[in-house]
């Protein structure tokens, strides 16, 4: 234990004799001969176990107890008494003393027989707290997967209602902005020339630039990005290489930190792609959130395979009348 035993007495003597023997025990000990000065103490440092005489000069011990569990509820405290007398025991469970040890001590055995028990007491506590610290992380991933699963399906059954090109990227990137909390998305296609980016759809990009890059984006870090056809996930910070490669005009495309993004492909070719900036406070994107992305892509990708072989019906269906 690293923390120091905090040990309480006005009688110096008394408490010298207390200190030195868990000292023996090579027990690190803070000492301080009185009420007023232990709660001082709390207020400024925590001390898993406290020794406290009863006994106290102007605040007695059970006092002690009291404020010093309203500080400090985790600090176990075992009271040194002379007085066993019921109803001094019963005022001290009630107010969460850990156990009391009568004075004389005569014999360090009892001491230190009830400084283990309390702390594999602390011990004890400490390890179910961190297994019920881990339990909620998980359930709290568990139904983060399984409102995104549901979220998954109710946008794919949208995009499948849709006939139209332009609808099917709108509900898809609204999705994806919408659930990963991105600070901005848009969705590039390359142009005929199948060089250059255009922006087709964008969300929280102000219209001005939305309508500046509608023909051609400029020739940086999304363009390369899109070009190498490969999910990219940049949890918070650009690293080196791909900051040296963002154009000055891309700052105001890219509300970073955080970048994710995966390829857009239609009929076994990469048509574009879309991306996301600006991951929210105090939650980097992660790998769960480019899954989410590729389902996204990966659905609304077969989707717009089969709205094109429904144009290319109707346009034959058209041309036979």
């Amino acid at each position: 234990m690293s923390e120091p035993i905090l040990v309480v007495d006005h009688v110096e003597d008394r408490r010298e004799h207390l200190v030195a023997m868990l000292e023996e025990q090579n027990m690190t000990v803070v000492q301080t001969a009185s009420c007023e000065e232990c709660l001082t103490l709390l207020s400024e440092k925590y001390f898993p176990i406290i020794l406290t005489e009863t006994d106290l000069p102007r605040k007695s011990g059970l006092y002690l107890l009291k404020e010093a569990k309203t500080i400090q509820p985790q600090t176990e405290i075992i009271l040194l008494t002379h007085n066993a007398s019921s109803f001094t025991l019963l005022q001290a469970i009630r107010h969460g003393a850990y156990d009391f040890i009568l004075r004389p001590i005569d014999s360090s055995e009892i001491l230190f027989n009830t400084l283990c028990r309390a702390l594999e007491h602390i011990q004890q506590r400490l390890e179910r707290e961190n297994l019920l610290d881990e339990l909620e992380v998980k359930n709290r991933s568990l139904s983060q997967a399984v409102h995104r699963l549901k979220t998954l399906n109710e946008n794919i059954r949208l995009m499948a209602k849709s006939d139209q090109v332009e609808e099917i990227f709108r509900i898809m990137l609204e999705a994806a902005t919408t659930e990963l909390h991105a600070g901005n998305g848009m969705i590039a296609l390359f142009n005929r020339d199948n060089e250059s980016l255009a922006m087709k759809l964008s969300q929280r990009i102000p219209a001005e630039l939305c309508s500046r890059y509608a023909k051609k984006l400029p020739s940086g870090l999304i363009q390369v990005i899109a070009q190498r056809g490969k999910s990219v996930l940049v949890p918070a910070r650009l690293s080196r290489g791909l900051a040296d490669l963002a154009l000055p005009e891309e700052d105001e495309l890219l509300r970073l930190p955080g970048l994710i993004s995966v390829p857009l492909q239609l009929n076994n070719r990469i048509a574009g792609v879309m991306l996301l900036s600006g991951h929210p406070p105090k939650t980097p994107f992660a790998e769960h959130d480019l899954l989410y992305l590729s389902q996204l892509a990966t659905h609304s990708q077969l989707l717009l395979e089969r709205v094109g072989q429904i144009h290319l019906l109707r346009r034959n269906n058209a041309a036979s009348a």
